[in-house]
């Protein structure tokens, strides 16, 4: 067991570092799947060359060759896609340890389902996710795989069997996430053990002049195929520790198997879609998902009016959209920071890059303006912005706004009605987004580090206001909403608004304002480096150590702070600036830490003075906790138990002894918004029999 505060604060980074991984990994596969099935061809393309595109991005624009072998002449310097999958899998190696091996007995273990120990857990997970990987890739390797519909299914029945398997030994939480910690362990695995290998031995023949082995491309090609259908099954499953209704359902596994299909059929549907396949020739998928997602919607433990099945489709397509959006802008920050200035390059051109990614290769040129002549076809990146703030704030409604009195209000703070408290909120939105436009268009935004410096108060403020108004996650992911609501409102208000007129004038032969491109650059840059924090905004609801104490919104500004510079030193190492020049950064970064641990480590509990008996302690979890963690909730906007866990018996209390401490007792989290009046005398009482167990 890890002591809670430290266990909660190393869960909070590791979890922030693995979300910001997984968007670049998968943010990154997303671009290239897209970028494949929009490349147009020509009759005077280059020898080799499978078609090219035309992109506005950040107020520039990008012209990309995809060679399906290689170019003629191999280029020295080739940008390599494969730390972003490695650091999401060391990452969640790190997170199951924190979450799931360190509190085994309350995450891992379930008595109910296996009567294990803690190390006997532990041992099955991890030769679970290295059997998992020699199975899978002796599938891949055998006669079977080169047959894909045969292995398709074979691969299926191997998640479906570790599923069942982790069902019957694990808790449902702790099934379900290692049924993803497999899946997502195949996929990072591909990258590094055949992926990457076999692109190395491709780029190593092409250099020496001779015909590389084609059964190397098409192998990376198998395995790359496969990591884009288990995406969205993955990411379902790393979710699901929020929907009891999933992971503690009779026959999960069933669940497990049809999550996977449903989301390989979604896959395949939005691939294809890309591709430009019509209609009738992949609807054949929709039949397919809906009977998949509604066969589990019939099996959870939910009922089926329910609003957590709105919460989980939403969540899960949030996640999507804000992963394609993010990931995308990753990708061209750093890309814009791996051009290369070479000599005979056209008029224009800032800069060149060759990628490897997916068995093929990319020839990128960066205009800093734009072509003599300007392309019809340009792909405008905006969507993904735009429906990760629509799904985000669906979620906001399903969530925060329906179960307000849950979730939003919280009657210790402001005692608000719920029409005020949603008022509040949507107002918030506006009044920040106006105030934060006038900001930057005052003579004020002419000054990066006193616009930079005002942003920030203004966020601080904000910050203050909720935390005084609105329940600690309530609070939390307002911050976080307001965050990308500047965001996005910013892709849609200014930028792409002002790439279009640039684009208007070049198709008519005028030049362009200049202005109105550092405009959209600003805007940019402050997407840029308000993107950290903003994730760690949405993560803010596991940790009640940052989101429930008296000072929530100063760490929420610690956090604005420490984001937004490790971001800017990771930019800067990007573009290749000495450690010296960005040494500086690293300092703030760790007192910005240490304030955050200094601000939420735990105040000495003035405990209950007294014996305080099992009996005792086991009445008041029932009466004030189990409303909810019950295998039957009584509490009206209560249907499952949240994540998967019941407070009814002594064996629950003693279980789940240490994150009853840290919710109850030391923040006052739980219950919700104090619905069932939980006094401070018993919550002291609790605070005295936990640290006697």
């Amino acid at each position: 067991m890890l002591e809670p505060f430290l266990g909660d604060w190393l869960n909070f980074l590791i979890r922030w570092g693995h979300l910001v991984a997984g968007i670049a990994w998968i943010g990154t596969s997303f671009y290239f799947v897209a970028l494949d099935f929009s490349l147009k061809t020509r009759g005077d393309l280059p020898e080799g060359v499978r078609g090219e595109a035309w992109e506005v991005h950040g107020g520039g624009f990008y012209h990309v060759q995809k060679y399906l072998s290689a170019p003629g002449s191999l280029p020295a310097h080739l940008t390599w896609f494969k730390w972003e999958a490695y650091l999401t899998w060391v990452s969640g190696f790190f997170l199951l340890a924190v979450v799931y091996y360190f509190n085994a007995s309350a995450n891992l273990i379930d008595p109910a389902v296996a009567d294990l120990k803690p190390w006997q857990a532990i041992v099955i997970s991890i030769l679970s996710i290295v059997l998992g990987w020699v199975i899978y890739d002796g599938l891949c390797r055998s006669p079977l795989g080169r047959n894909t519909g045969a292995l398709a299914a074979a691969v299926f029945v191997l998640i479906l069997g570790f599923a069942y398997i982790f069902t019957h030994l694990f808790s449902g939480r702790g099934a379900f996430i290692h049924v993803g910690v497999v899946a997502g362990t195949m996929m990072a695995a591909n990258v590094f053990m055949v992926i990457i290998p076999n692109q190395r031995k491709i780029t190593a023949a092409l250099i020496k002049g001779e015909t590389p082995d084609a059964r190397l491309g098409a192998i990376g090609k198998q395995r790359s195929l496969h990591n884009t259908y288990l995406t969205l099954p993955v990411l379902l499953m790393m979710v699901s520790n929020h929907f009891a209704m999933l992971t503690n359902a009779p026959n999960a596994w069933i669940l497990v198997g049809l999550v996977f299909i449903g989301g390989a059929a979604l896959r395949h549907f939005l691939v294809r879609h890309e591709v430009g396949d019509p209609l009738a020739k992949i609807a054949w998928t929709l039949p397919i998902i809906f009977a998949a997602l509604g066969a589990a919607w019939w099996l959870s433990a939910a009922p089926l009016l329910s609003l957590d099945w709105a919460n989980l489709l939403i969540r899960w397509g949030h996640m999507i959209a804000g992963i394609a959006w993010i990931g995308t802008s990753f990708y061209f920050v750093a890309l814009d920071f791996s051009l290369r200035k070479e000599a005979g390059m056209p008029a224009g051109v800032g800069g060149e890059v060759w990628e490897v990614h997916g068995g093929g290769f990319y020839h990128v040129r960066k205009y800093l303006t734009a072509p003599e002549t300007l392309p019809k076809d340009l792909i405008w990146f905006k969507w993904e912005a735009y429906l990760t703030w629509v799904t985000g704030f669906l979620l906001l409604v399903v969530l925060y706004y329906l179960q307000a009195d849950s979730y939003l209000i919280d009657p210790n703070i402001m005692p608000l009605t719920q029409w005020q408290a949603v008022s509040i909120s949507i107002g918030s939105f506006v009044i920040g987004w106006v105030l934060y436009t006038a900001l930057c268009r005052s003579a004020l935004g002419r000054n990066t580090r006193v616009l930079a410096s005002l942003l920030f108060l203004m966020l601080l403020a904000f910050a203050w206001g909720y935390t005084h108004l609105f329940s600690g996650r309530g609070a939390f992911i307002h911050i976080g909403a307001l965050i990308g609501t500047i965001m996005a409102a910013n892709v849609f208000m200014v930028i792409i608004p002002n790439q279009r007129k640039i684009t208007a004038a070049l198709l008519k032969g005028e030049k362009p304002d200049p202005a109105l491109g550092l405009i959209g650059k600003q805007r940019s840059l402050h997407n840029t480096y308000l993107t950290l924090p903003v994730l760690a905004m949405m993560i803010s609801n596991h940790f009640p150590m940052v989101t429930d104490q008296s000072h929530a919104w100063a760490v929420a500004g610690l956090i604005i702070i420490g984001g937004g510079l490790a971001r800017y030193f990771l930019v800067r190492t990007e573009v290749g600036d000495g450690q010296a020049d960005l040494a500086w950064s690293l300092p703030l970064i760790g007192a910005a830490l240490a304030l955050a641990l200094i601000i939420t480590e735990p105040q000495k509990l003035l405990l209950f003075q007294g014996e305080v008996a099992d009996a005792e302690a086991l009445s008041i979890v029932q009466t004030r906790c189990a409303a909810c963690h019950a295998e039957h909730p009584t509490d009206a906007t209560i249907k499952t138990a949240p994540k998967g866990v019941h407070l009814e018996t002594l064996a629950d209390l003693k279980r789940y002894a240490a994150q009853i401490n840290v919710q109850a007792v030391q923040n006052k989290a739980m219950p919700l918004g104090n619905r069932t009046g939980m006094l401070d005398e018993e919550r002291a009482k609790l605070g005295t029999w936990i640290a006697k167990q």
